[in-house]
């Protein structure tokens, strides 16, 4: 069964794609027809297995024009070399990397929905907005593959003056495998005990002297954990990268990426509640772990489909030798559709005293149902100008951003009925018969966001010791499209569908900085900056009716400002940078009154301490840790009882290791995250707390022969039991058990 496609595709999407396939296959072609001339190609060599250090020396963003040593910001990087020693295939496992940012979803925005989206918060505050691909927003929502990616960036604290709007806490970008003028391939095969396949490509050539190609290439499918014999997930990409290299000065680099996800994912596990533990006698909290590896859903009916579509052109000019002009251009699209069982525990109500009666078994009928298309354009346009007066040097950022994001939630009739809504909680039937099907209907809601962005940013070299940053970023933004809204009718409360709402907002974002360094391998900073969170800036209209929309969209954006006190340390022979950093980001909010009415006045404020090593510490030993201490707390609301609630997702204490050594063709690594807990706050209370966890992780790798290399990967060493996910309305999800994967890697 599957949500009916009624054809409904946005053709902006697909005219704008279809000009960018062109595109790409007209540079080839013309590419082709200029170089007729006979080449001697250079020949394919084996790229040199030498590990890699752990350290990076900047991040991929050309706004930040200055090493990671003198960047004023906590930017964490988890590069390649840490994913393929960790045998990372996915953003939320890069991300166990970085502490202080959080995975847990606790009801994706406080909603009270488990999802199989990717979730983060990053210093308490939601990111799932705040997700790039090349410095370009990422707004659709699935779990994302890692395999064409090489590089993951964490980048803390308030900076819509370097991303744009959003970002209170922090951003991630993920730093896509282009064309490289050298020739590499790899292959790659692993097994583990989830019984996932997986197999991944990764091709270099060099066409001519002047053209490189690469492509990328993943399938895998299995992924049923905890042996329920029905959850599975197989994922099928493509993603081939052009570089043309016209002259020195000039280079044209036309990436693409295809992947389709067919899943059958399970969203959750019922959970105990404290009326379900006192009258079933199971202990409150998670279901006891010897359910666990049973499926409560219907295997035909449930199920996850997901299209991921992204073109990408970069064209970079050396226009000077102190000027370097650089253009992005892209267009994406993303479809989802996805049926899941919310299970919980059956019950019926007393007539008289409204309490609830809990049956020991659990009701597979109600359903999770998404069906969503997003679409992306967007362009920018870099000036990177280094100027020079006398002792003062400047490294300016100049550019201009234009994009339009757009998300289509399409409103289903579930006309499913089941043969029986219940299974039993010990031996679950998964497949339950039914009848009927889900299918669209009434108008769909459409949010299109416009923006235009103009931008300087600088560097600024006083002198030896001294260092500043200043950056500006003026956005004007407006969302246009419909919602549903509550209306009363008749004396009665009836969703009405609305069309032709707007929200606009035009602001400013800013950064400021200013560094000390007594010797090339030390700095000092303080830093401040901003963010701002326009309405409708999530392409969705805030206000449960139209007066509420109408108010939301009329306030300014909510803004968040950061303090950061750090200091960088570059450590024996600059192969380890050792960082340290206080911070504070206080935000203001949305926050009603009695009467429901919106207004700007509630406060969030997260505080804390981070410390973060990677680099290598001999020859042979790697490192890659961080600790965050920290505490979130809403510090001002309308209602005095919210006040001192923390915010969701936002552990007090967190911190990881991972640990390598390599001694000729042997290589071993261990590493371990560890989390205080992950509070879900609701009602002005801690409603749920994950407790504290401590996951290890071990690796051994062998080279057998210059190409070929076997890993083996363990996670979870000691199967610890943990919670990933929490929902309000009945379920959780558990964390992996403790797995085992091995992998082939053969270069040639």
């Amino acid at each position: 069964m599957r949500v009916v496609n009624k054809g409904l595709a946005l053709p902006f999407t697909k005219k704008i794609m279809t000009q960018a396939v062109a595109i790409g296959i007209a540079s080839i072609s013309l590419n082709t027809h200029a170089n007729t001339e006979v080449k001697e190609l250079a020949t394919t060599v084996v790229k040199e297995e030498k590990k890699d250090d752990y350290k990076v020396e900047k991040a991929s963003s050309e706004k930040y024009q200055t090493s990671l040593l003198n960047t004023p910001k906590t930017i964490t990087v988890v590069n390649e070399q840490v994913l393929k020693d960790q045998g990372v295939t996915s953003l939320n496992d890069a991300l166990r990397n970085v502490a202080g940012v959080s995975t847990f979803g606790a009801g994706e925005g406080g909603g009270g929905n488990v999802t199989t989206n990717d979730k983060i918060t990053i210093r308490g505050f939601s990111a799932n907005g705040n997700i790039y691909i090349d410095g370009i927003r990422d707004i659709a929502g699935y779990s994302r593959d890692m395999f064409n990616f090489e590089q993951v960036e964490v980048t803390k604290g308030a900076s819509s003056s370097i991303t744009g709007k959003g970002s209170s806490g922090g951003s991630i970008n993920l730093v896509s495998k282009r064309a490289e003028q050298d020739e590499f391939s790899t292959v790659e095969a692993s097994f583990d005990e989830a019984e996932r396949l997986r197999t991944t490509i990764d091709h270099n050539t060099q066409l001519n002297e002047k053209v490189a190609l690469r492509i990328n290439g993943l399938y895998t499918q299995g992924g049923d954990a905890f042996n329920n014999g029905v959850e599975e997930y197989q994922t099928t990409a493509i993603a081939p990268s052009l570089r043309v290299d016209f002259n020195d000065k000039t280079a044209l680099t036309a990436d693409l990426l295809h992947m389709k996800q067919d899943n059958n994912p399970m969203l959750g596990l019922p959970w105990v509640n404290a009326d379900v533990a006192a009258q079933l006698n199971y202990k409150e909290g998670p279901l006891p772990t010897q359910f666990w590896n049973n499926y409560y859903g219907v295997a035909k009916r449930d199920f996850e489909d997901v299209s991921v579509n992204l073109a990408t052109l970069l064209i970079e000019h050396q226009f000077a030798d102190n000027v370097l002009l650089r253009s992005q251009t892209r267009v994406a699209s993303n479809e989802k559709q996805s049926v899941l069982a919310r299970p919980m525990f059956d019950y019926t109500t007393d007539a008289e005293t409204k309490k609830r009666i809990y049956k020991n078994q659990i009701n597979i009928s109600p359903l999770q149902i998404v069906d969503q298309e997003n679409d992306l354009a967007a362009t920018q346009f870099d000036a990177i100008i280094n100027l020079s007066a006398g002792a003062i040097k400047h490294d300016l950022v100049v550019g201009a951003e234009y994009y339009q994001e757009e998300t289509t939630r399409y409103t289903l009739s579930n006309n499913i009925k089941l043969n029986s809504n219940f299974v039993s909680i010990d031996k679950p039937n998964t497949n339950t018969p039914f009848s009927g099907e889900i299918s669209r209907s009434g108008e769909p809601t459409v949010v299109k966001g416009t923006g235009l962005a103009l931008y300087a940013l600088d560097s600024i070299t006083l002198n030896d010791q001294w260092l500043a940053t200043v950056g500006l970023r003026f956005e004007d933004y407006q969302a246009e499209g419909s919602s549903y809204v509550r209306q009363v009718i008749d004396n009665k409360r009836v969703s009405v569908y609305v069309d032709d709402l707007s929200a606009d907002g035009t602001f400013f974002s800013w950064n400021g900085s200013l560094a000390y360094k007594p010797n090339a391998h030390t700095n000092y900073y303080f830093g401040i900056a901003n963010s701002q969170d326009p309405a409708g800036g999530d392409l969705a209209f805030s206000g449960s009716s139209l007066e509420g929309i109408a108010r939301v969209s009329s306030l300014d954006p909510q803004e968040a400002k950061t303090y950061e006190l750090g200091a960088k340390w570059d450590l024996l022979a600059e192969k380890l940078q050792i960082s340290t950093a206080l911070f504070l980001t206080n935000k203001t909010v949305l926050d009603t009154d009695l009467n429901g009415t919106y207004f700007l006045a509630g406060e969030q404020q997260a505080k804390g301490f981070e410390f973060s090593a990677n680099g290598s510490i001999t020859e042979q030993l790697s490192v890659l840790a961080s600790y965050t201490h920290q505490k979130t707390e809403v510090t001002q609301d309308y209602t005095p009882d919210t006040q001192g609630n923390g915010l969701s997702a936002a552990p007090k204490n967190s911190a990881n290791l991972w640990l390598s050594y390599e001694q000729d063709k042997l290589s071993l690594g261990a590493g371990a995250q560890y989390s205080s807990g992950n509070v879900y706050w609701r009602r002005n209370m801690a409603f749920f707390d994950s407790g504290s966890q401590t996951l290890l992780n071990v690796m051994a790798g062998y080279d057998v022969t210059d190409k070929l290399a076997l890993q083996l990967n363990i996670d979870n060493l000691t199967d610890e039991e943990y919670v990933t996910d929490y929902s309000a309305r009945g379920h959780f999800r558990p964390g992996n058990p403790r797995t085992m994967k091995l992998t082939v890697r053969y270069q040639f």
